[in-house]
């Protein structure tokens, strides 16, 4: 019974995106109850092995209520859309009814029905756009420049308003860029830089915007999941903590270590199109030290997780 009783009850909303899926991993193999909301099940290879281990909710995020949030300790909410394209694609008002009001109705639910519980939103780097100071911190100004991050930048404001008026209990995790195994190799506008090893891994040459020369923050997923542990543990109210390396790395860089992994590989220097110019980050370094200060620091070798990458595409064609 006492070991029963110490069990953690974890709700993933959108748990089987890419690391909603790795932080179900992470909480089942500590042998906790683990729920996953998703709107789908287009996603269920993320679960693979442990899609019997989890209790699987199959609804969209603005139909969340009482049975979804009651009893539980953790709230990782990841449901939302997770690139800048859909303004361009005709559909303006998709970042708003799933990242705002999506969150709003997360936000309601524990309100009325789980209000002490713990909420960690994945919040992203988009929201601050272009700035001038680099690292970025969570003093650093926010002009987001492309619905994506501006819905996200006001799902952060909807977290604090309801922290303050009705005193729940959440906090900001801003993800610099996650890459690693279970993200979509194929999709160019969420995941670029896994694109790339797909793509190296395949054969195929990779398209590289002005030759890689802008900063990135990169992190493996599995530092980014031990990061949000850290904060459903150890993380303070109302704060925004930026999760990646915090290290200035030249993106150019990063396509140098998949060669050196895969010599093979041809790269072909390309300007970028002028929707990408509009809403694209030029250089983007956080100020991890709020997160470090929790004890948290990645493990992960920006080689060492392109090298696990690789082999997870290659096994996986």
């Amino acid at each position: 019974m006492e070991e029963c009783s110490s069990k953690k009850n974890i709700l993933i909303t959108g748990g089987m995106g890419f690391i909603g899926s790795h932080i179900a991993k992470k909480y089942i193999q500590n042998q906790d109850n683990v729920y996953i909301l998703s709107r789908s099940y287009n996603k269920k290879q993320n679960i693979s092995g442990i899609e019997n281990k989890v209790n699987l909710i199959i609804k969209d995020i603005r139909d969340i209520g009482e049975s979804d949030v009651a009893e539980k300790d953790y709230i990782f909410h990841f449901a939302g859309t997770v690139d800048n394209y859909a303004i361009k694609e005709g559909e303006p008002y998709k970042d708003i009814e799933i990242n705002c009001n999506g969150t709003i109705a997360l936000l309601e639910a524990c309100k009325n029905f789980n209000p002490t519980t713990k909420i960690i939103f994945g919040s992203t780097f988009f929201v601050n756009g272009n700035v001038d100071k680099l690292p970025v911190n969570a003093d650093s100004p926010c002009n987001p420049l492309g619905l994506y991050g501006a819905t996200r930048l006001a799902a952060e404001h909807f977290c604090h308003v309801y922290n303050e008026v009705f005193d729940l209990n959440s906090l900001i995790a801003r993800f610099t860029n996650v890459f690693g195994p279970f993200e979509s190799g194929n999709n160019k506008k969420k995941a670029a830089f896994n694109f790339m090893i797909n793509q190296a891994v395949k054969g195929e040459e990779l398209q590289l915007y002005n030759n890689g020369n802008f900063f990135r923050d990169y992190l493996y997923v599995d530092d980014a999941v031990d990061a949000c542990i850290t904060l459903a543990e150890k993380g303070q109210k109302n704060k925004v903590y930026y999760v990646g390396r915090g290290e200035y790395v030249k993106f150019r860089r990063l396509i140098d270590i998949i060669i050196e992994q895969i010599p093979d590989t041809k790269v072909n220097v390309i300007e970028p199109p002028e929707f990408h110019k509009a809403v694209g980050i030029k250089d983007f370094v956080c100020d991890n030290s709020d997160l470090k200060g929790l004890g948290w620091t990645p493990k992960v070798s920006l080689e060492e997780g392109i090298k696990r990458t690789i082999e997870f595409y290659k096994n996986n064609l």
